[in-house]
């Protein structure tokens, strides 16, 4: 099966903002648990929120 550019573009380029998307998703999730807590989340993060850390202080 071959596929050309233009729809390995389009596949690859939907990829990454489902990824970035569910990962930034991930971190509101983290930082409202803190929240449901009663602790304040302290977030460290990249671009586009690839890499994260959430500390519940």
């Amino acid at each position: 099966m071959k596929i050309n550019k233009g729809k390995f573009l389009m596949i690859s380029v939907s990829l990454f903002i489902i990824l970035v998307v569910t990962n930034y998703q991930s971190l509101e999730n983290a930082k409202n648990s803190c929240e449901k807590g009663d602790k304040t989340p302290e977030v460290e993060q990249d671009i586009m929120a690839i890499n994260w850390t959430v500390s519940c202080k």
